[in-house]
């Protein structure tokens, strides 16, 4: 087992993004020991369509900054396997339009509750207003690399 056995002064001049990926590293590993026909990209995809319901591939490429051809050929597995459906925009003849199907709401609905049960185990000697602040900070981090690209 992995273990970064820094000290007090490593922990304060590590930059905060490391950690960050070093987590999301930890994330993509359990996912591909504990997850069947679906990859670690595919549930950055699946979280994305689930919270912004009726989007395009092109809104995909913006929100996941990849290209619209990486977007297609993700949607295209996720589709083969049933995780979503794409419909004709009835305003834009040329837009399909992405949500995910019951099967895909379910398997959303399976891995919030993986996720929350393992934020839980790690902030389980936290106070809630703690868990609450860092959560504020991470989402506001977020948007300052947003726009700081």
């Amino acid at each position: 087992m992995a273990d970064l056995n820094f000290d007090d002064e490593r922990i304060n001049f590590t930059p905060l993004i490391m950690y960050i990926d070093y987590i999301h590293l930890l994330q993509d590993d359990y996912y591909k020991k504990n997850l069947k026909n679906i990859t670690p990209r595919d549930v950055t995809y699946l979280m994305n369509i689930f919270y912004h319901q009726n989007c395009s591939q092109k809104d995909l490429s913006e929100l996941l900054f990849v290209s619209e051809a990486n977007v297609a050929q993700i949607i295209k597995r996720l589709e083969k396997n049933e995780f979503i459906k794409r419909t004709q925009d009835t305003e834009n003849k040329s837009r399909k339009i992405i949500n995910l199907t019951e099967k895909g709401k379910l398997t959303i609905f399976s891995l919030l509750k993986e996720m929350y049960a393992w934020e839980g185990e790690f902030f389980k000697d936290y106070p809630l207003e703690d868990v609450e602040k860092l959560k504020r900070m991470l989402y506001d981090y977020s948007q300052k690399a947003i726009d700081y690209i």
